[in-house]
């Protein structure tokens, strides 16, 4: 599915309210026409039936229409939807993919420089964990005075 066409949750918003207010204005339309016709069916009673039946099948086209309307915008809403959470798995897997890549990189290295330098390596990491040492037992004993 091509992203490029996908709306905005605000432009689906905007047309999800002018449908509504399009709803909102035929449904008084249409009420202002029935009373109109009910009025006139007081002086001829058959042939305002016959425009009554007629309004309300118009009516209830258009209600019908409103209603595909706003089928079309909760399609639009859940293209969206899934357009922006294809979009957002893409994007975490490129990045956990370039992660694994540095990964793989750094250990390759540390693997050639101790296969290159092996004293020096064992030094480095005897250095390393004596630090590290120091460090936790700082902490501890920094903990046991408060």
């Amino acid at each position: 599915m091509e992203t490029d066409n996908v709306k905005t949750p605000a432009q689906l918003a905007d047309e999800a309210r002018q449908v509504g207010r399009d709803a909102v204005e035929a449904a008084q339309g249409y009420a202002a026409e029935a009373r109109r016709v009910g009025a006139d069916a007081m002086q001829s009673i058959r042939p305002s039936i016959e425009d009554a039946k007629a309004t309300g099948r118009e009516g209830l086209d258009t209600m019908r229409g409103i209603a595909g309307d706003a089928r079309d915008i909760a399609g639009d809403a859940a293209a969206t939807g899934r357009a922006y959470a294809k979009d957002a798995v893409n994007a975490a897997g490129k990045k956990l993919h370039d992660a694994q890549g540095r990964m793989q990189r750094a250990r390759d290295a540390c693997t050639q420089f101790i296969a290159d330098e092996p004293v020096k390596a064992s030094l480095i990491a005897a250095a390393s964990g004596a630090v590290l040492t120091t460090l936790l037992m700082s902490a501890l004993r920094g903990r046991r005075r408060y």
